[in-house]
């Protein structure tokens, strides 16, 4: 065999190796279930309206397979800034944005609202609540779950007392057992857990309001897709000019135009 056709046979077996790779290159999404927004069904497979957007984005838009893995909260993070995942979809807080990169404008704008144990005996002022102040000024406290950053840096940032639960659902349970005064939620997010839980009559929904925050999709800085971003933001808006925002929340029974 001449030099030259060993050359070429060694440059074949290197392509061939390196194609099996190429295929199964994917950007990792790591998150944890929160329902509607993303979670595994019943029947184990994934849904929500993040859920749709990302792989809308990424698969059909950009041409690039995602891997889904749910893990606790706190451990998503983790993942996504030592780079051993890609993408999350939460708020760019400062410290997110230490290790991250994301778009222009959210995804989701989230309004959380009160809700309270039924007979709460101060419900009446609570339904007049607007704002995080009000309930630092009131004394009330909050249940809220391990790795929520948004709790961590603007509830109990402020020195309003948070009682943290293990898990999404035990927050819930925790209120309904009147463990704390209020949860500061996203209705769409929490009236599932409400219901699923079995917990409508021990749980209300107030007219009192905490905040509005934006959801982005965060990619790590040590990800091969970082530089995606431009991508990313320029496929976003189209999506959103296009009305595929709107028309995705509303196929989860709600509408939010952003």
């Amino acid at each position: 065999m001449s030099i030259r056709i060993k050359i070429l046979f060694a440059l074949f077996l290197l392509f061939a190796a390196e194609e099996p790779a190429r295929s199964q290159d994917a950007v990792k999404w790591v998150f944890t279930d929160y329902p509607p927004a993303n979670f595994r069904t019943e029947k184990g497979d994934f849904s929500g309206f993040f859920y749709d957007i990302v792989m809308e984005v990424f698969q059909q838009r950009l041409g690039i397979r995602v891997d889904i893995s749910v893990y606790p909260w706190k451990r998503c993070q983790r993942m996504v800034e030592c780079g051993e995942a890609d993408i999350m979809v939460t708020i760019p807080t400062p410290e997110r944005k230490q290790y991250s990169v994301t778009h222009s404008r959210p995804i989701w704008i989230k309004r959380r609202i009160l809700y309270t144990y039924r007979e709460h005996p101060r419900i009446h002022e609570i339904n007049l609540i607007n704002g995080l102040a009000s309930i630092k000024k009131g004394g009330y406290r909050v249940v809220s779950y391990l790795g929520n950053g948004w709790t961590e840096k603007d509830v109990q940032g402020i020195d309003i007392p948070v009682t943290f639960a293990t898990t999404v659902d035990n927050m819930y349970r925790m209120l309904a057992a009147k463990r704390g005064d209020l949860i500061i939620e996203e209705k769409v997010l929490a009236a599932p857990h409400i219901v699923d839980l079995g917990l409508s009559k021990k749980i209300v929904e107030t007219n009192g309001v905490g905040s509005e925050s934006g959801f982005h999709i965060l990619i790590g800085k040590k990800s091969a897709y970082a530089s995606l971003i431009q991508a990313l933001d320029r496929e976003i808006e189209d999506m959103r000019k296009q009305g595929r925002l709107e028309e995705i929340f509303r196929s989860y029974l709600f509408s939010q135009s952003n």
